[in-house]
């Protein structure tokens, strides 16, 4: 009595209650406005802590949704024959694609957060303890740090660059200036807040997500290996048991990932969305050699950023897609005959449920993350590039036989 005592105590301490271990993360979520803060009406000043809580996400929201709207002032304040145009649109779908994250993973994030949470949990009360190694448990116990550090080291940087090539990003920050002591606070105000904001959220999406993608991946490795036992038993009624509570794990384990891929499906999708037209527009600049030698840096600097994570997140989806329908491999090689009827029902049906729709990252049921999503992009990417270069030589060849023209005609 006293051992099995002692297991039962050990199995309790291994819980992990997965509302506290999110917790940070929630917490540097709510800070950055990102998630929705619930103020109790029995607190203290209720009505002026909601009013200063307003106050605040009108302030955030209002410096993300002003960005495009001043691309847009900038695109109009150019010249639409000196070439600029194309390459400040990199800037306009950027900051759009941003204010849209912000937005949309606000409304996804304060719904879907605590009863992911609860999923988890629910699950571990279903089934077993979810096991979690030190990456996790770091990455969730330090993302206030993890996301403030990030988040302020890079807007420093970002705004230094910007103050010391101010002459080149003149254009790029109409109507902001950098003409007196006035307006220069007001727009390093303007860019360092907005930098932060982006970056914040950004950063939390990025770290939500992979967290949960080691989390998720560690699951149903350890399912898989369980799995493999279960069809080795000799015992036909334990068989059966073990085959079923596998399956209904593993459906439980995907209902707890379909709400991840509620909360970050904004970000995941603005992310590819606005891949391909900034890194073509990026082309088409340097084709027309238009841009100035700090508008050039800051474009490659994104476009980098871009397409790494773009393909980090392709590498990241592919490979839980491999892991995820791993089961597949174990089962297709088991003797179906070998087993009970009601054994082998369980496994048509886990058979079934691994066939059926595509499981990984889905983009707005647009397409799902996976080793074909690499492949298409490289080759949308190459497509877009090749016909680029040839616009332009034959844009070159084409100005060439003008100023031919011209010559022999004067």
């Amino acid at each position: 009595m006293i051992s099995v005592t002692y297991v039962k105590e050990l199995k309790q301490e291994s819980h992990t209650d997965f509302k506290n271990l999110f917790q940070p993360l929630q917490q540097i979520a709510k800070w950055t406005g990102l998630h929705s803060v619930q103020i109790g009406k029995e607190s203290r000043f209720y009505k002026v802590k909601r009013v200063l809580l307003w106050i605040y996400l009108l302030v955030i929201y209002s410096v993300m949704l002003s960005a495009p709207v001043k691309s847009v002032f900038t695109i109009l304040y150019n010249d639409p024959d000196d070439g600029r145009i194309i390459p400040l649109l990199a800037l306009f779908v950027f900051f759009l694609a941003s204010a849209y994250i912000t937005v949309a993973s606000y409304f996804s994030v304060s719904k879907y957060f605590s009863s992911f949470c609860g999923s988890l949990n629910e699950h571990q009360r279903l089934y077993r303890n979810i096991r979690i190694n030190l990456f996790i448990k770091i990455c969730c116990k330090w993302a206030n740090w993890i996301v403030g550090v990030f988040a302020v080291t890079t807007t420093i940087f970002y705004c230094c660059c910007t103050f010391y090539m101010q002459d080149d990003f003149a254009d790029a920050f109409r109507p902001f200036s950098f003409n007196g002591v006035y307006n220069t606070v007001l727009t390093m105000s303007y860019i360092s807040s907005n930098a932060f904001f982006l970056l914040a959220h950004q950063v939390i999406l990025n770290m939500f997500l992979i967290v949960t993608f080691k989390l998720f991946l560690m699951q149903f490795s350890d399912l898989n290996e369980r799995l493999e036992t279960g069809l080795a038993e000799k015992s036909p009624s334990l068989q059966e048991k073990t085959i079923e509570t596998i399956r209904l794990e593993y459906s439980s384990l995907l209902a707890c990932f379909e709400i991840t891929n509620s909360i970050i499906r904004h970000y995941l999708f603005a992310l590819y969305a606005m891949c391909i037209p900034i890194v073509c527009f990026l082309l088409y600049g340097f084709l027309r050699g238009k841009l100035t030698r700090g508008e050039s840096l800051a474009l490659i600097i994104l476009v980098v950023f871009i397409v790494f994570f773009v393909l980090v997140h392709t590498i990241i989806g592919a490979v839980f897609s491999i892991r995820a329908h791993s089961p597949l491999n174990v089962l297709m090689k088991f003797d179906i005959l070998s087993i009970t009827d009601k054994a082998a029902r369980s496994v048509l049906l886990f058979l079934s449920r691994i066939n059926g729709p595509t499981i990984g990252y889905h983009v707005y049921e647009l397409f799902t993350l996976d080793t074909n999503t690499a492949l298409a992009m490289i080759g949308t990417l190459l497509t877009y590039g090749i016909v680029m270069l040839q616009f332009s030589e034959s844009g070159s060849s084409g100005n060439s036989v003008c100023n031919n023209k011209t010559s022999i005609t004067s």
